[in-house]
């Protein structure tokens, strides 16, 4: 009986460091993933409207209405965040983590380093995120998946040293409110496309 539980215990000593060692090799392909330059690279903000926008052009082959709208206003969203965010990081100058030298703040800036806030890759993704239509159903898990990526880029962003907390707060809000104000121009826009088909339907004698 000792022998047999001198045994047991040692499977399961040996099962607990297999399962220790496996969970060290999550968590540094987890590391890994997060600081990687090909999720750094595809989250870009010129990178996120050439996807979404190519999608959108691949859906205009399908018959997928809802699909289209997403994908449209996800592009219109990216884009208008994108170019906001640009104009912004410039204006403010704040340095990045990973900056060595220079002062927090430096006003106006071009160069790299003092482009900190707010992060373009989470107003990005957040943009898009933000665009996805919040029903039940698919579409609220698809909403749940959108914010969910949110946070992920913006733990990438601050592990890569790329981007201070506060400023992927800031580029988030960002991305999330030009997404609100695209969906709040969608319906006048709307209308106002359907009243010029109807008028450019109508016979010359009521035009």
């Amino acid at each position: 009986m000792l022998a047999s539980t001198g045994i047991k215990g040692l499977l399961a000593y040996r099962a607990l460091r297999k399962m220790n060692g496996h969970s060290a090799k999550t968590a540094q392909n987890k590391e890994n993933f997060l600081t990687s330059s090909t999720l750094s690279n595809a989250t870009t903000p010129p990178s996120v409207v050439a996807i979404t926008g190519s999608a959108y052009a691949i859906s205009k082959m399908t018959h997928a209405p809802k699909v289209q709208r997403f994908l449209l206003k996800s592009t219109l969203s990216a884009s208008v965040a994108g170019l906001l965010n640009a104009g912004l990081k410039r204006l403010i100058g704040r340095k990045r983590p990973r900056a060595e030298i220079g002062p927090k703040i430096k006003g106006p800036a071009l160069n790299d380093k003092f482009n900190s806030m707010p992060s373009g890759h989470a107003s990005a993704v957040a943009a898009v995120a933000g665009s996805i239509p919040r029903t039940s159903g698919p579409l609220l898990l698809a909403s749940a998946a959108g914010l969910a990526a949110t946070a992920i880029i913006g733990r990438s962003r601050t592990k890569r040293e790329a981007h201070h907390l506060s400023d992927v707060l800031v580029g988030s809000c960002l991305g999330f409110g030009v997404a609100y104000a695209v969906s709040k121009l969608e319906k006048p826009i709307e209308d106002e496309v359907d009243s010029l088909k109807q008028s450019s339907h109508l016979p010359n004698r009521f035009k």
